[in-house]
């Protein structure tokens, strides 16, 4: 990589640390620079490829016409040749070799192109998969870094906070407590006011003569007697 490259050229002998330093510190930013350029260069690269490719295939449409031209000219040869017209046959015969010769540079320039051009197409795919790699190297890279920051906030936050944690335990237990007390008043509320209600209730039914004393004890006993002596 260029730009990795030139940092170590500027920075090495007794610098060494200091620029491996600088590095580490921006290697994502440097990684992402690079793996941008990279594509850029596939971009240019594969323009000039298409701009081949083109050529290449002019060529062989080239080679094709002088293919077409060549077999009409030997079919008019061999026709001069049984009209017995044997000087317009070498005519058309050296135009024949003349077309040839043209076919036959442009098939050798149009083979070689092509040939040139499965490379390049080859070297452009295998750049384009080393880039998704390291793209993927990258991601992985900046995962692994923002984990490790998260990693550090939580543990600085800990570290700062590990104290008021206490105290915050503290304080909810005793919230706890408060609302624990608030709801043992209220049930005890509650049960005072049923008795009261439970005190009206038999005060009613004795005014109505339900419920009264019981009929047992000396004074009933007595009656009683009084009762049977009557009788």
């Amino acid at each position: 990589m260029n730009v990795l490259k030139n940092l170590f050229t500027a920075l090495r002998g007794g610098a060494n640390e200091v620029g491996e330093a600088i590095v580490d510190a921006n290697a994502v930013r440097i990684l992402e620079q690079e793996i941008r350029d990279a594509e850029q260069a596939i971009s240019k690269a594969k323009g000039s490829l298409t701009k081949m490719k083109a050529t290449e295939i002019q060529l062989k449409r080239e080679v094709n016409s002088l293919n077409v031209d060549i077999s009409d000219y030997e079919v008019k040869a061999v026709q001069a040749l049984e009209s017995g017209k044997e000087a317009l046959a070498t005519e058309v015969a050296e135009k024949i070799a003349e077309l040839e010769t043209d076919r036959n540079d442009k098939h050798a320039e149009q083979q070689a192109l092509d040939g040139e051009i499965q490379k390049i197409n080859a070297l452009i795919r295998s750049r384009e998969k080393r880039i998704q790699k390291n793209k993927r190297e990258l991601d992985k890279v900046k995962t692994v870094s923002e984990l490790q920051k998260a990693t550090a906030s939580i543990s600085t936050n800990v570290a700062a906070t590990g104290s008021s944690d206490h105290r915050v335990s503290q304080a909810l237990e005793r919230v706890k407590k408060k609302q624990q007390n608030w709801q043992d008043r209220m049930e005890a509320g509650e049960w005072m006011q049923a008795e009261n209600d439970g005190d009206t209730l038999d005060a009613k039914l004795a005014a109505e003569g339900i419920g009264g004393p019981s009929s047992s004890g000396a004074n009933a006993v007595l009656e009683r007697l009084k009762a049977k002596q009557a009788s």
